[in-house]
């Protein structure tokens, strides 16, 4: 990020005989700070890290010791001050308190072990104080293999206690353990699980990693009372993943059906996955914001009965862009004259203080079927210079000092996850003649998008679409919603179209990125598919 200087140009003269102080009342500038980059020893994949909330997770390996976690490299905002929570730190005073690419830049003296058994608190100063939370997750492979076992496994981390059901007809004092796994792969268990075969009573196994005890746990088996069992329900709008346990080598039969029905429907058995001791299967087909039942039969043997509720389709307003209302020359994608639910720039280009431009975003009668949307990229804006036609679900207040946070993305949304966005669009591209990121571009592209998140602001699902050429007809576009997390619920929503790709790029209170003054974006008849 580019940051804004504050110049000062002093005119005149200062009397110091005449006055003994002077007061600076001029604002502080505003200087976004963020963590850009992180590392921490036996990192697994990338950092997720969201400027939106000021959080930042991370997972770990086995091999990392949470409550002494070495942070490898820490990148922020440049003339950031980083300021970590001292109670989390090995050694506060020698943490260092600007970025660093890697350990080798920091003094020999350097200490940036971080205890991250709890969220660890990090504020970066400049003239503002941001606050951060950085979360570490660890992964460890816990497995856990014994003969005639029945399902998974209970494994207790915190208190360090396994418990491992085997069919009810089996002798305690006969045990044979295939596998005992409870610190990964990479540690070794002691004694060997593999010959200790009388568990009447609870057995003690410690824990080591080269040759370093990590933990002791408490391995305890017990005779099962059930054959198998009902554990979980992934359920979109038509289908569901349905995860079962049951007794080691069994072949599972699933059984469904509505709530309402009394029949029941047998899934066929090349739409389940057995492993060990579980299975996952895949049924499709179903109601959308409908109550199903399942069970599993082994060996004759029905389990508890488990209901499910597939997520309900909510209707997205004015999806078809056919709704419109006016107020004075702002243009709205709603029936109320607001940007109650689909919102625009309009109103920050319309004012006096930007110029008095015409609105960017428009209802236009050159549609598929009834009215589309119109969107095109004027410059000659005060103060932040372009501004891209959009139209997004969100809402829009013009914030003078940070004109980047006078959009808001996103609406509240508990409705079922949608897969894929389609419509059409046409596209008039003209060549750049402002910005300067990306860098690269001759002519202006097109974008829509869409986004979902959860309840804690997490995005989840995102998808997009680019229009980099001319296209002088309606065209059909689509494309699918790409999910990073297939099981939380979402709890916002947003669509958006622009007539500039990076229109929205800002440093300061300048966009910087690329547009093509007359760029112009048609859209028309979004539809949304679900699974």
């Amino acid at each position: 990020m580019v940051h804004r200087i504050l110049k000062f140009a002093i005119f005149g003269f200062i009397a110091i005989a005449a006055c003994s102080c002077v007061k600076n009342d001029l604002p502080y500038p505003y200087i976004e700070s963020v963590i850009e980059e992180i590392g921490v020893y036996d990192m697994k994949g990338e950092p997720v890290i969201d400027a939106a909330s000021n959080t930042v997770s991370i997972t770990v390996g086995e091999l990392a010791d949470v409550s002494k976690l070495q942070i490898t490299k820490l990148k922020v905002s440049e003339d950031a001050e980083i300021i970590p929570d001292k109670d989390a730190c090995a050694s506060f005073e020698q943490f260092p308190n600007k970025s660093f690419a890697s350990l080798d830049e920091l003094p020999a003296n350097a200490n940036t072990v971080v205890d991250f058994t709890k969220t660890v608190r990090f504020v970066l100063k400049t003239y503002q104080e941001h606050v951060w939370n950085i979360k570490v997750t660890q992964e460890i492979d816990r497995v856990v293999e014994v003969e005639k076992q029945v399902g998974s496994a209970l494994i207790d981390p915190q208190s360090k206690i396994a418990i491992i059901y085997v069919e009810k007809e089996t002798s305690l004092d006969d045990i044979h353990i295939n596998k005992l796994q409870l610190e990964g792969e990479s540690a070794e268990a002691r004694p060997d699980p593999t010959t200790v075969t009388d568990f009447t009573r609870p057995r003690t196994f410690e824990f080591y990693r080269n040759d370093v005890l990590v933990s002791t746990w408490i391995v305890d088996v017990q005779p099962s009372v059930v054959l198998s069992t009902p554990v979980s329900a992934n359920a979109w709008a038509t289908k569901v993943s349905l995860y079962g346990e049951m007794k080691s080598g069994a072949t599972p039969s699933v059984e469904y059906k509505k709530t309402t029905d009394s029949e029941w429907s047998v899934l066929p058995a090349e739409n389940i996955e057995v492993a060990q001791t579980s299975f996952t299967a895949e049924l499709e087909g179903l109601e959308n914001g409908t109550e199903y039942q399942w069970r599993i039969l082994v060996d004759g043997e029905y389990s508890e009965t488990v209901a499910f509720t597939t997520e309900k389709i909510i209707e997205i307003p004015n999806l078809n862009f056919d709704t419109w209302s006016q107020s004075g020359k702002n243009w709205f994608a709603n029936g109320d004259n607001a940007d109650s639910y689909w919102a625009t720039g309009n109103t920050g280009v319309t004012s006096t203080l930007a110029g008095g431009k015409d609105p960017i975003t428009t209802r236009s009668s050159d549609a598929v079927n009834g009215y589309a949307a119109e969107m095109h990229t004027i410059t000659g804006i005060t103060l932040v210079g372009t501004a891209s036609g959009n139209l997004f679900i969100g809402s829009y207040k013009t914030n003078m000092s940070n004109p980047s946070a006078s959009v808001t993305f996103g609406r509240e949304y508990d409705g079922a996850r949608p897969t894929k966005l389609k419509g059409f669009y046409k596209y008039k591209s003209m060549p750049i003649t402002a910005g300067t990121k990306p860098g690269n571009l001759q002519n202006d592209e097109c974008h829509i998008y869409m986004r979902l998140w959860d309840a804690s602001g997490k995005e989840i699902a995102y998808g997009e679409f680019v229009g980099t050429e001319t296209v002088t007809e309606y065209t059909p576009f689509e494309f699918n919603l790409e999910y990073n997390d297939n099981v939380t619920k979402p709890a916002k929503i947003t669509i958006v179209a622009t007539s500039s790709h990076y229109g929205g790029e800002f440093e300061g209170v300048k966009v910087v990125g690329q547009v093509g003054e007359g760029s112009t974006l048609w859209v028309d008849e979004f539809e949304l598919s679900y699974e």
